[in-house]
Protein backbone atom coordinates (compact mmCIF):
# COMPACT_ATOMS: atom_id res chain seq x y z
CA UNK A 1 0.00 0.00 0.00
CA UNK A 2 1.55 3.40 -0.51
CA UNK A 3 1.73 5.89 2.04
CA UNK A 4 -0.10 8.67 0.99
CA UNK A 5 -3.42 6.33 0.42
CA UNK A 6 -2.98 5.56 4.27
CA UNK A 7 -3.66 9.27 4.98
CA UNK A 8 -6.27 9.74 2.15
CA UNK A 9 -8.43 6.70 3.31
CA UNK A 10 -7.95 7.84 6.98
CA UNK A 11 -9.79 11.15 5.86
CA UNK A 12 -12.40 9.36 4.16
CA UNK A 13 -13.08 7.12 6.70
CA UNK A 14 -13.25 9.83 9.61
CA UNK A 15 -15.30 11.79 7.11
CA UNK A 16 -13.42 15.08 7.34
CA UNK A 17 -14.39 16.12 3.57
CA UNK A 18 -17.22 15.49 1.38
CA UNK A 19 -17.47 13.44 -1.60
CA UNK A 20 -17.45 15.14 -5.02
CA UNK A 21 -20.09 14.48 -7.28
CA UNK A 22 -19.53 11.75 -10.06
CA UNK A 23 -21.20 12.79 -13.21
CA UNK A 24 -20.68 10.18 -15.48
CA UNK A 25 -22.91 11.46 -18.47
CA UNK A 26 -23.66 14.19 -20.60
CA UNK A 27 -25.99 15.62 -23.14
CA UNK A 28 -23.78 16.59 -25.13
CA UNK A 29 -20.74 14.65 -25.29
CA UNK A 30 -17.50 15.86 -27.28
CA UNK A 31 -16.97 14.62 -30.48
CA UNK A 32 -13.83 11.64 -30.52
CA UNK A 33 -11.40 12.56 -32.03
CA UNK A 34 -8.44 10.66 -30.52
CA UNK A 35 -8.05 7.15 -30.56
CA UNK A 36 -6.71 5.35 -26.60
CA UNK A 37 -6.45 2.05 -27.77
CA UNK A 38 -3.24 2.05 -27.83
CA UNK A 39 -1.02 4.30 -25.66
CA UNK A 40 0.39 4.85 -21.73
CA UNK A 41 -2.10 5.66 -19.31
CA UNK A 42 -1.49 7.29 -16.37
CA UNK A 43 -3.40 7.19 -12.90
CA UNK A 44 -3.61 10.49 -11.04
CA UNK A 45 -5.00 9.80 -7.46
CA UNK A 46 -5.75 13.39 -7.32
CA UNK A 47 -6.02 16.04 -5.04
CA UNK A 48 -7.28 15.42 -1.28
CA UNK A 49 -10.85 16.84 -1.47
CA UNK A 50 -10.30 16.45 -5.47
CA UNK A 51 -11.04 14.41 -8.48
CA UNK A 52 -8.94 12.29 -9.83
CA UNK A 53 -7.98 11.68 -13.62
CA UNK A 54 -6.66 9.61 -16.17
CA UNK A 55 -3.25 11.27 -18.06
CA UNK A 56 -3.07 9.49 -21.98
CA UNK A 57 0.32 10.03 -23.97
CA UNK A 58 1.18 8.36 -27.10
CA UNK A 59 4.97 7.63 -27.46
CA UNK A 60 5.10 7.67 -30.79
CA UNK A 61 3.90 11.32 -31.70
CA UNK A 62 4.54 12.93 -27.82
CA UNK A 63 1.11 13.64 -27.85
CA UNK A 64 0.10 13.97 -23.89
CA UNK A 65 -3.64 14.78 -23.05
CA UNK A 66 -4.87 15.33 -19.42
CA UNK A 67 -8.15 13.89 -17.83
CA UNK A 68 -9.15 12.15 -20.56
CA UNK A 69 -12.40 10.79 -19.05
CA UNK A 70 -13.69 14.54 -18.49
CA UNK A 71 -12.40 15.40 -21.62
CA UNK A 72 -14.21 12.54 -23.49
CA UNK A 73 -17.53 12.56 -20.84
CA UNK A 74 -17.76 15.78 -19.68
CA UNK A 75 -17.49 14.87 -15.43
CA UNK A 76 -15.70 14.11 -13.06
CA UNK A 77 -14.14 9.87 -12.07
CA UNK A 78 -14.50 11.18 -8.48
CA UNK A 79 -12.02 11.26 -5.51
CA UNK A 80 -9.34 8.64 -5.02
CA UNK A 81 -9.47 6.99 -8.98
CA UNK A 82 -6.80 4.16 -7.62
CA UNK A 83 -6.38 1.81 -11.00
CA UNK A 84 -7.38 0.79 -14.38
CA UNK A 85 -7.47 -2.67 -16.02
CA UNK A 86 -8.36 -3.05 -19.80
CA UNK A 87 -10.36 -6.04 -20.66
CA UNK A 88 -12.12 -7.04 -23.58
CA UNK A 89 -12.41 -3.96 -25.55
CA UNK A 90 -13.50 -1.93 -21.92
CA UNK A 91 -11.42 0.28 -19.55
CA UNK A 92 -12.42 -0.44 -15.87
CA UNK A 93 -11.39 2.31 -13.08
CA UNK A 94 -11.38 1.84 -9.72
CA UNK A 95 -11.96 4.64 -7.90
CA UNK A 96 -11.80 4.30 -3.77
CA UNK A 97 -13.52 7.43 -2.98
CA UNK A 98 -17.41 6.78 -4.51
CA UNK A 99 -17.44 2.94 -4.36
CA UNK A 100 -17.50 2.44 -7.84
CA UNK A 101 -15.64 0.62 -10.73
CA UNK A 102 -16.20 2.38 -13.66
CA UNK A 103 -16.65 1.07 -17.02
CA UNK A 104 -15.35 3.00 -20.22
CA UNK A 105 -14.61 2.17 -24.38
CA UNK A 106 -11.15 1.62 -24.17
CA UNK A 107 -11.12 3.13 -27.95
CA UNK A 108 -12.73 6.35 -26.90
CA UNK A 109 -13.06 6.43 -23.46
CA UNK A 110 -16.46 6.81 -23.65
CA UNK A 111 -18.58 5.99 -20.34
CA UNK A 112 -20.17 2.39 -20.38
CA UNK A 113 -21.85 1.85 -17.09
CA UNK A 114 -20.24 1.33 -13.88
CA UNK A 115 -20.16 -2.11 -10.76
CA UNK A 116 -21.61 -0.21 -7.66
CA UNK A 117 -21.44 -2.25 -4.24
CA UNK A 118 -18.27 -1.99 -3.42
CA UNK A 119 -16.38 -0.45 -0.65
CA UNK A 120 -12.94 1.39 -1.18
CA UNK A 121 -12.26 -1.06 -4.19
CA UNK A 122 -8.34 -0.98 -5.13
CA UNK A 123 -7.67 -3.37 -8.18
CA UNK A 124 -9.82 -5.39 -10.91
CA UNK A 125 -8.61 -8.65 -12.30
CA UNK A 126 -10.31 -9.93 -15.26
CA UNK A 127 -10.05 -13.83 -15.00
CA UNK A 128 -12.22 -14.36 -18.21
CA UNK A 129 -14.61 -12.63 -20.39
CA UNK A 130 -17.68 -13.04 -17.52
CA UNK A 131 -15.43 -13.05 -14.65
CA UNK A 132 -13.32 -10.35 -12.58
CA UNK A 133 -12.33 -10.03 -9.81
CA UNK A 134 -12.09 -6.98 -7.20
CA UNK A 135 -10.18 -6.40 -4.36
CA UNK A 136 -11.72 -4.14 -1.51
CA UNK A 137 -10.93 -2.79 2.38
CA UNK A 138 -14.88 -2.49 3.10
CA UNK A 139 -16.02 0.19 5.20
CA UNK A 140 -13.70 0.35 8.36
CA UNK A 141 -10.93 -0.57 6.09
CA UNK A 142 -9.45 -3.41 7.91
CA UNK A 143 -12.68 -5.66 7.07
CA UNK A 144 -11.27 -7.11 3.32
CA UNK A 145 -12.57 -9.20 0.71
CA UNK A 146 -12.55 -10.09 -3.23
CA UNK A 147 -15.86 -9.27 -5.21
CA UNK A 148 -16.54 -11.87 -8.26
CA UNK A 149 -17.91 -9.71 -10.63
CA UNK A 150 -20.36 -11.02 -13.37
CA UNK A 151 -18.82 -8.96 -16.80
CA UNK A 152 -22.80 -9.75 -18.50
CA UNK A 153 -24.13 -7.65 -15.80
CA UNK A 154 -21.59 -5.59 -14.05
CA UNK A 155 -22.89 -6.80 -10.93
CA UNK A 156 -21.18 -8.67 -7.75
CA UNK A 157 -22.66 -12.16 -7.33
CA UNK A 158 -19.80 -13.16 -4.65
CA UNK A 159 -18.17 -11.76 -1.17
CA UNK A 160 -15.15 -13.87 -0.31
CA UNK A 161 -13.48 -12.74 3.05
CA UNK A 162 -9.64 -12.10 2.79
CA UNK A 163 -7.06 -10.45 5.10
CA UNK A 164 -6.65 -6.94 5.68
CA UNK A 165 -6.32 -4.30 2.83
CA UNK A 166 -6.20 -6.46 0.37
CA UNK A 167 -4.31 -5.06 -2.53
CA UNK A 168 -3.09 -6.36 -6.13
CA UNK A 169 -3.99 -10.07 -6.82
CA UNK A 170 -2.46 -12.91 -9.31
CA UNK A 171 -4.08 -15.99 -10.60
CA UNK A 172 -1.49 -18.67 -9.89
CA UNK A 173 -3.40 -21.20 -12.33
CA UNK A 174 -6.62 -20.99 -14.20
CA UNK A 175 -8.73 -22.01 -10.19
CA UNK A 176 -6.18 -20.12 -7.72
CA UNK A 177 -5.85 -16.59 -6.92
CA UNK A 178 -3.37 -15.27 -4.40
CA UNK A 179 -3.93 -11.79 -2.83
CA UNK A 180 -1.65 -9.28 -0.93
CA UNK A 181 -2.99 -8.29 1.88
CA UNK A 182 -1.93 -4.90 2.28
CA UNK A 183 -2.98 -3.97 5.71
CA UNK A 184 -5.31 -1.34 4.69
CA UNK A 185 -5.94 1.04 8.03
CA UNK A 186 -4.13 -1.22 9.87
CA UNK A 187 -1.38 -4.23 9.82
CA UNK A 188 -1.29 -7.22 7.97
CA UNK A 189 1.72 -9.64 7.09
CA UNK A 190 0.07 -12.32 4.37
CA UNK A 191 -0.81 -13.28 1.43
CA UNK A 192 -4.31 -14.94 0.84
CA UNK A 193 -4.68 -18.22 -1.28
CA UNK A 194 -8.42 -18.42 -2.64
CA UNK A 195 -10.04 -20.99 -4.48
CA UNK A 196 -12.11 -19.98 -7.48
CA UNK A 197 -14.18 -23.15 -7.46
CA UNK A 198 -14.75 -23.11 -3.84
CA UNK A 199 -14.40 -19.35 -3.71
CA UNK A 200 -12.86 -19.83 -0.60
CA UNK A 201 -9.96 -18.88 0.97
CA UNK A 202 -8.21 -21.98 1.87
CA UNK A 203 -4.75 -20.59 3.34
CA UNK A 204 -2.75 -16.93 4.68
CA UNK A 205 0.70 -17.37 4.22
CA UNK A 206 2.73 -15.23 6.62
CA UNK A 207 5.35 -13.34 4.82
CA UNK A 208 8.83 -11.68 5.68
CA UNK A 209 7.31 -7.98 6.13
CA UNK A 210 4.28 -6.23 6.94
CA UNK A 211 1.93 -4.67 4.58
CA UNK A 212 2.16 -6.41 1.29
CA UNK A 213 1.03 -4.91 -1.74
CA UNK A 214 2.31 -6.09 -4.53
CA UNK A 215 2.72 -9.79 -6.08
CA UNK A 216 4.83 -10.69 -9.49
CA UNK A 217 5.01 -14.04 -11.49
CA UNK A 218 7.90 -14.42 -13.86
CA UNK A 219 10.57 -16.04 -15.42
CA UNK A 220 12.82 -15.13 -11.99
CA UNK A 221 10.23 -16.20 -9.70
CA UNK A 222 9.25 -19.73 -11.04
CA UNK A 223 5.81 -20.87 -9.84
CA UNK A 224 6.19 -18.88 -6.31
CA UNK A 225 5.36 -15.31 -7.18
CA UNK A 226 7.82 -12.63 -5.11
CA UNK A 227 5.40 -10.18 -2.83
CA UNK A 228 6.60 -6.89 -2.05
CA UNK A 229 6.11 -5.52 1.43
CA UNK A 230 5.98 -1.68 2.16
CA UNK A 231 6.06 -1.50 5.65
CA UNK A 232 3.87 -0.46 8.09
CA UNK A 233 2.59 3.16 9.14
CA UNK A 234 2.12 2.08 12.19
CA UNK A 235 5.69 1.21 13.38
CA UNK A 236 8.29 3.77 14.95
CA UNK A 237 10.95 3.10 12.20
CA UNK A 238 8.94 1.25 9.33
CA UNK A 239 10.72 -1.16 7.30
CA UNK A 240 10.07 -3.08 3.72
CA UNK A 241 10.65 -6.49 2.84
CA UNK A 242 10.87 -8.15 -0.48
CA UNK A 243 10.00 -11.97 -0.05
CA UNK A 244 11.16 -14.25 -2.51
CA UNK A 245 7.80 -16.62 -1.06
CA UNK A 246 10.50 -19.79 -1.64
CA UNK A 247 9.76 -20.39 1.07
CA UNK A 248 7.78 -17.57 1.93
CA UNK A 249 9.56 -15.17 4.56
CA UNK A 250 12.74 -15.15 2.40
CA UNK A 251 13.92 -12.04 0.64
CA UNK A 252 15.25 -8.85 0.89
CA UNK A 253 15.31 -5.65 3.20
CA UNK A 254 14.37 -2.80 1.20
CA UNK A 255 13.20 0.72 1.46
CA UNK A 256 9.79 1.63 3.66
CA UNK A 257 6.85 2.51 1.43
CA UNK A 258 8.76 0.61 -1.57
CA UNK A 259 6.22 -0.13 -3.87
CA UNK A 260 4.98 -0.96 -7.79
CA UNK A 261 7.01 -4.41 -8.44
CA UNK A 262 7.39 -4.88 -12.14
CA UNK A 263 9.26 -7.47 -13.95
CA UNK A 264 11.60 -6.56 -17.53
CA UNK A 265 10.53 -8.02 -21.00
CA UNK A 266 12.01 -11.42 -20.61
CA UNK A 267 10.97 -11.67 -16.96
CA UNK A 268 14.75 -12.27 -15.10
CA UNK A 269 14.80 -8.91 -13.14
CA UNK A 270 12.73 -7.29 -10.99
CA UNK A 271 12.30 -3.47 -10.37
CA UNK A 272 10.89 -1.28 -7.60
CA UNK A 273 10.61 2.31 -6.74
CA UNK A 274 11.43 3.21 -3.14
CA UNK A 275 13.93 5.43 -1.03
CA UNK A 276 14.14 8.09 -4.09
CA UNK A 277 15.68 5.62 -5.85
CA UNK A 278 14.78 2.96 -8.60
CA UNK A 279 16.05 -1.09 -7.77
CA UNK A 280 16.59 -3.75 -9.36
CA UNK A 281 15.87 -7.35 -7.76
CA UNK A 282 17.36 -11.01 -9.08
CA UNK A 283 17.47 -14.07 -6.67
CA UNK A 284 20.33 -13.14 -5.18
CA UNK A 285 20.44 -9.40 -4.68
CA UNK A 286 18.91 -6.05 -4.60
CA UNK A 287 20.62 -2.84 -5.99
CA UNK A 288 19.91 0.43 -6.68
CA UNK A 289 19.97 1.45 -10.39
CA UNK A 290 19.40 5.55 -10.58
CA UNK A 291 18.44 7.98 -8.43
CA UNK A 292 14.23 8.95 -9.07
CA UNK A 293 11.75 9.54 -6.92
CA UNK A 294 8.26 7.65 -8.24
CA UNK A 295 5.11 6.93 -6.76
CA UNK A 296 4.40 5.00 -9.93
CA UNK A 297 6.35 2.57 -11.79
CA UNK A 298 5.97 0.49 -14.75
CA UNK A 299 8.41 -1.53 -17.24
CA UNK A 300 7.70 -1.47 -21.08
CA UNK A 301 6.79 -4.96 -22.39
CA UNK A 302 8.43 -4.22 -25.21
CA UNK A 303 11.10 -1.75 -24.93
CA UNK A 304 12.17 -2.35 -21.56
CA UNK A 305 12.22 1.60 -20.87
CA UNK A 306 11.08 2.29 -17.47
CA UNK A 307 8.58 4.76 -16.49
CA UNK A 308 8.73 6.80 -13.45
CA UNK A 309 5.63 8.72 -12.01
CA UNK A 310 7.01 11.18 -9.82
CA UNK A 311 3.90 12.77 -7.78
CA UNK A 312 6.50 15.92 -6.34
CA UNK A 313 4.60 17.64 -3.69
CA UNK A 314 0.94 15.72 -4.17
CA UNK A 315 -0.46 19.07 -4.75
CA UNK A 316 0.54 20.20 -8.00
CA UNK A 317 0.54 18.46 -11.56
CA UNK A 318 3.00 15.61 -11.55
CA UNK A 319 5.57 14.15 -14.09
CA UNK A 320 6.43 11.02 -15.68
CA UNK A 321 10.22 10.38 -16.35
CA UNK A 322 11.37 7.58 -18.57
CA UNK A 323 14.49 5.54 -18.71
CA UNK A 324 16.10 2.85 -20.73
CA UNK A 325 17.08 -0.51 -18.88
CA UNK A 326 20.49 0.97 -18.25
CA UNK A 327 18.80 3.75 -16.14
CA UNK A 328 19.66 6.75 -18.76
CA UNK A 329 16.98 8.99 -19.09
CA UNK A 330 15.07 9.56 -22.43
CA UNK A 331 11.97 11.77 -22.02
CA UNK A 332 9.41 12.97 -19.74
CA UNK A 333 5.61 14.05 -19.96
CA UNK A 334 3.70 16.20 -17.37
CA UNK A 335 0.73 14.20 -15.80
CA UNK A 336 -1.98 14.97 -13.08
CA UNK A 337 -2.00 15.39 -9.42
CA UNK A 338 -0.79 12.08 -7.38
CA UNK A 339 0.26 10.12 -10.07
CA UNK A 340 0.28 6.44 -8.69
CA UNK A 341 -0.56 3.90 -11.30
CA UNK A 342 1.07 3.35 -15.12
CA UNK A 343 -0.76 1.14 -17.50
CA UNK A 344 0.95 0.79 -20.60
CA UNK A 345 -1.39 -1.05 -23.64
CA UNK A 346 1.10 -1.68 -27.08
Amino acid sequence: MKVRHFFQLLLLLLGIFGFAACNLGDDNPVVVTRDYSKGIFVVNEGPFGGGGTITWHNPQTEETVQDIFGLENGGSLGQFVQSLTFHNGKGYICVNGIGLVVIVDQTTFKFIDTIGGLTLPRYFLPLDQNTAYVSQWGKDGLDGSIARVDLNTNTIVKLIPVGAGPEKMIFTDASTLMVANGGGLGIDSTVSVVDLVAETETARITVGGKNPGDLVKSALTGSNPYVLCAGSFLDATPKGFLDKMAPAGTGFDIPAYSTDLCANPSGNLLYFAGGGKIWTANQFTVTPLFNQSAYGLACHPATGDLYCADARDFTSPGEVVIYNAGGVKTGSFPVGIAPGEIIIVE
